[in-house]
């Protein structure tokens, strides 16, 4: 493998790849109750774009528990989260949002492109939820996840740095992608020094994504063959 020889997409997951239909938000709810013996204002919540440890820290604070409280059983949280979603995974409403399935088998036919996650998700979890969805999880060779990190920023060079170490080679910052549907998504680009597309098809509307001046903003990922120009030139 050479330098510059391949492009890194990294893919956020709800939102972004997949409908969650509130169904993540309901198994958190039972983990919380599993493990701290409530729940806090999960329903009220505002979780897009958040790792699942910042929204379990968030939520936990304001149910008054104190931060050691919180983080000594945060461990236990995200594995009760992960059996839930597991368990319920059967019966889940999550589903695959417009284009994706065409465009993941597009990418997966060429050498090119290498597909990543990073995911505000806690890691155990996600192989489940992308398989309820239709996905499958070895479409993504790497990553980075909400439970090894509460700072979103963060999970971008992790991810690079386990496909680094995969590749044998640095990956330089003009290869890689952010795809993502919130301004954490770009965010989290801007710190790691890479471009981002960011897609209207989760919680945030088109309009509050521009007003973040992602490099790329679509509707969604439904027009496949814009979605691969822009993979193509970025």
């Amino acid at each position: 493998m050479h330098e510059n020889s391949h492009r890194v997409l990294l893919f956020d997951i709800d939102g972004t790849l997949i409908d969650p239909a509130g169904e993540g938000a309901l198994c958190l709810h039972r983990a919380l109750e599993d493990v701290y013996g409530l729940s806090g204002p999960v329903e009220t919540y505002d979780m897009a774009g958040k790792t699942d440890w910042r929204i379990l820290t968030d939520v936990m604070r304001l149910a008054g528990l104190d931060e050691a409280e919180i983080q000594s059983s945060r461990a236990d949280a995200f594995d009760a989260y992960a059996r839930h979603v597991e368990a319920a995974a059967p019966t889940l409403r999550m589903h695959v949002l417009p284009g994706v399935m065409d465009l993941l088998a597009r990418l997966t036919s060429d050498p090119r492109f290498l597909l990543g996650l990073v995911t505000g998700n806690v890691r155990a979890a996600v192989p489940f939820k992308l398989r309820a969805a239709g996905l499958d999880p070895d479409l993504f060779t790497f990553g980075a996840f909400g439970s090894e990190h509460m700072d979103r920023n963060q999970l971008p060079a992790l991810a690079l740095y386990r496909l680094e170490q995969q590749l044998g080679c640095q990956v330089p910052p003009e290869s890689v992608l952010v795809i993502g549907d919130t301004p954490h998504d770009i965010a989290c680009a801007r710190h790691t020094g890479v471009q981002v597309l960011c897609v209207a098809s989760g919680t945030y509307p088109r309009q509050a994504l521009a007003d973040h001046r992602p490099d790329f903003l679509l509707d969604d990922l439904a027009d496949v063959d814009r979605v691969m120009d822009i993979f193509n030139m970025f």
